[in-house]
């Protein structure tokens, strides 16, 4: 509403600057016409004071031309208006006699100052209108990343509510088991076996936490050290890949590929892809690393047989807090910050990441950095 009475505003600011200016260009028109009927009027004037009958009109204008040039000068200076003079031979009397009209310059100064007064007001009319549209599709555009903001927002607390909850109702359930009965020794390991899982996963949810708060706020500290990066991975695929939340098949290509980076972001990064991997493709997924060198660039390519993802979250999976689907009927455990870390991670790292359909199906995540 607040937009459309400014338009509306400037349109009718608009109109009135242009009537103002026609009825100026029109003033100005008739000002010169008005002029030269005032000059056209004196000189008349002036040979009928000189008039003498027995010579004739014609002749009478010829021995008076000194003078008559000089009034005609006079007129034009003192009026601000040039003329144009035509004598017509002939003619019975002093005022068909002279033929006077405003000179064409003064018509085509008037007609270009005209001219030049409507482009700018049509130019600003352009200039504002653009402004506005700009300014409106800027305000929606800022207002919907506002949206969606507070969406991922509310959707990170839920799911992370419901990340905190569930491992503390584990770890307590396990307590109160150990507490309320005596477990024979087959049976033991196993229940504190999944309190130590749930307690570590716990531990995973709150260092993810801390950890997109630092680098988000630019206060981690990275360590960079020469390191051979497929250490990294399957050090990080031997803490993750394991059952009973894994049970496909791991196949990751032999080499040796020595790069700069800091040892434990680069673990997290490896262990969040791997995480996705098992969390959306399930755990009977088969995950390949492959590596392929490209002018002493590194493209590491870790891919999966699961469902993929969907074109239009391609370019949204990495950012911060986003998940595909509802919080309150997605299936998946996260948050929607493992991604954001990892990308943000190899930012750090001057190396990018991008996602791609796997063939014949699947997700193919490649990661390309800088080797030593």
């Amino acid at each position: 509403m607040v937009i459309l009475y400014i338009l509306a505003a400037f349109g009718w600011w608009l109109y009135s600057l242009i009537d103002f200016t026609n009825k100026e260009h029109a003033y100005e028109i008739s000002s010169i016409k008005y002029k030269s009927a005032h000059i056209k009027e004196e000189l008349v004037n002036f040979l009928y004071k000189n008039e003498n009958s027995e010579i004739g009109y014609f002749m009478t204008f010829e021995s008076n031309k000194n003078e008559f040039t000089k009034l005609l000068n006079n007129l034009q200076k003192e009026q601000k208006c040039l003329v144009d003079l035509t004598i017509n031979a002939g003619k019975n009397n002093f005022n068909d006699l002279l033929t006077i009209s405003p000179n064409r310059s003064e018509f085509t100064k008037i007609n270009k100052r005209y001219e030049t007064k409507l482009r700018a007001f049509y130019s600003e009319a352009i200039v504002f209108t653009l402004a506005v549209i700009l300014g409106v599709l800027w305000v929606f555009s800022r207002l919907e990343s506002l949206l969606n903001l507070n969406r991922m927002q509310n959707n990170f607390l839920l799911s992370v509510t419901h990340e905190l909850k569930t491992p503390l109702a584990a770890i307590k359930l396990s307590a109160q088991t150990l507490s309320q009965r005596k477990l024979n020794e087959a049976i033991l390991p196993q229940v504190i076996n999944q309190t130590v899982q749930n307690a570590d996963r716990l531990n995973d949810l709150i260092d993810n936490v801390l950890l997109a708060t630092k680098i988000d706020g630019k206060s981690y500290h990275y360590n960079f050290e020469t390191i051979n990066i497929v250490s990294v991975i399957e050090k990080a695929a031997h803490q993750i890949l394991n059952p009973p939340y894994f049970n496909g098949s791991l196949n990751i290509e032999n080499g040796t590929y020595f790069i700069k980076g800091d040892l434990i972001s680069l673990n997290l990064v490896f262990s969040n892809i791997f995480q996705n991997a098992i969390k959306y493709a399930g755990e009977n997924t088969n995950i390949d690393v492959k590596f392929a060198i490209d002018r002493k660039k590194l493209k590491i390519i870790l891919s999966d047989n699961g469902p993929g993802v969907l074109d239009i979250e391609k370019s949204k999976i990495f950012s911060k807090f986003y998940r595909s689907g509802d919080e309150n009927t997605r299936q998946t455990k996260g948050t929607g910050l493992g991604l954001f870390l990892v990308k943000q991670i190899l930012i750090v790292h001057d190396a990018k990441i991008t996602v791609e359909d796997n063939v014949p199906k699947g997700a193919k995540f490649i990661i390309t950095i800088k080797t030593t």
